[in-house]
């Protein structure tokens, strides 16, 4: 149903579009400046075919890509724009499918691309016929009215493709329509209003180099700003796949392998380190006593308070089942102690609260930690640091729940 009155309204739109332009019925030039102007068009809109930006929303592609049909219909009238669109959209429409690239429905979505285009830069060009004579004789009134008429032009074509995507059922809420209405940028409108402009003084007065020029000066910029989208894609995706790379995804801070890089880094510089390694306190038991989705909670806050209470230039890594490590850079090691201290503190005050069979519970849990506080001096190897530290950690293990076993080896006495 929804299907079949979608079609309804699209082939209405390019009905009343071909009416609109049949009615009119003459062209503003004559016919061999006519073929001339088609001609140059269809060629550059072919060369812009693959420069194309096609947003998908839902199931429909929705074409962002600058429109240079309102300088068309300013040189020709509704029925020269009619003509060309279909020229140019049934040329878009065999080439998508030849290359596979064309949806399901792209025979109907063509026939909206030629009417749609028609209806709104006619509704355009007869603003523009009426308003123009008024104001002519006002500074880049010119400028400012194809400006304006733009934007109008933009929005009503924004306003019916969202009532489209309501009926398809592509836009759920009213914050997404709103972004689709505001999320054209205005110097995409600007650089619109431009090249419009520029191409129908140009060719009203003959100066058919600089008409080529703007064509190519288009097709350049298309050109850049692909290229530069592709590099900004291909950066945002190698930054994507490093987190992926070096992120504990249950817990969100960083893992072994990023520790290990970390290391490398810091072996190279000298300065005072401790490496901390803690672990919870009895963590089978919590999940022996709940479940492994209770276990995780615990595991995230505890990641969560490491965090939290770390400075900004000192590190934690998830490095095991429910082991973090922790490196503390250019602090003393009184310093060091302290906040261990105060951070074991911090843990017993702050139980996970969380549901369980459907009532809340609030899970108390400790963690024990040991802690290798060195000097590097670029002549030690912080995977050393590391053993050490590991070491010190079972023997807190060893002692008891909630414990602290700490070595201070700049004096070479316990701590």
């Amino acid at each position: 149903m929804i299907r079949l009155y979608l079609r309804f309204v699209i082939l209405s739109i390019f009905i009343i579009a071909a009416a609109l332009a049949i009615h009119y019925g003459t062209l503003l030039i004559d016919v061999k400046d006519y073929i001339v102007i088609l001609l140059m068009y269809v060629l550059f809109s072919i060369l812009f075919v693959h420069l194309r930006t096609l947003v998908k929303t839902g199931t429909m592609n929705i074409d962002y890509s600058i429109s240079y049909s309102f300088s068309f219909v300013l040189l020709t009238g509704p029925l020269g724009l009619f003509l060309f669109e279909i020229v140019n959209r049934f040329y878009v429409f065999f080439h998508r499918k030849i290359t596979n690239t064309a949806d399901e429905d792209e025979l109907l979505h063509t026939f909206y691309n030629i009417g749609a285009p028609t209806l709104f830069h006619s509704i355009g060009f007869f603003c523009f016929q009426f308003i123009y004579p008024m104001v002519l004789e006002l500074p880049f009134a010119f400028w400012l009215l194809v400006f304006f008429l733009i934007i109008f032009m933009d929005i009503i074509s924004s306003c019916f493709l969202l009532f489209i995507m309501l009926i398809t059922k592509n836009i759920h809420s009213k914050k997404e329509a709103f972004e689709f209405i505001t999320g054209r940028s205005i110097l995409d409108l600007l650089k619109t209003t431009l090249t419009n402009g520029l191409l129908f003084t140009f060719i009203s007065t003959g100066e058919w180099e600089a008409v080529i020029a703007i064509f190519l000066l288009s097709y350049i910029v298309g050109r850049a700003g692909i290229f530069h989208t592709k590099l900004l894609l291909q950066k945002q995706e190698s930054e994507r796949f490093k987190k992926m790379a070096y992120t504990d995804f249950l817990t969100n801070i960083h893992n072994r392998t990023y520790m290990n890089k970390v290391i490398q880094e810091l072996n190279e510089k000298e300065e005072e380190l401790a490496l901390i390694i803690g672990d919870i306190d009895s963590f089978k038991s919590i999940n022996d006593t709940f479940n492994h989705v209770i276990g995780d909670s615990v595991l995230q806050q505890f990641a969560k308070l490491l965090q939290d209470n770390i400075a900004p230039c000192d590190y934690v890594f998830r490095t095991g089942g429910e082991e973090f490590t922790m490196i503390l850079r250019n602090k003393t090691y009184e310093e060091c102690l302290f906040f261990l201290n105060n951070l074991k503190e911090i843990i017993l005050d702050t139980p996970v609260l969380t549901e369980f069979r459907a009532k809340e519970v609030s899970i108390p849990y400790t963690a024990s930690f040991g802690m290798y506080y060195t000097h590097n001096d670029y002549r030690g190897d912080l995977k050393n640091a590391y053993i050490q530290a590991d070491e010190l950690l079972l023997q807190a293990k060893h002692s008891g729940k909630n414990k602290i076993i700490a070595f201070n080896s700049t004096l070479n006495k316990n701590g």
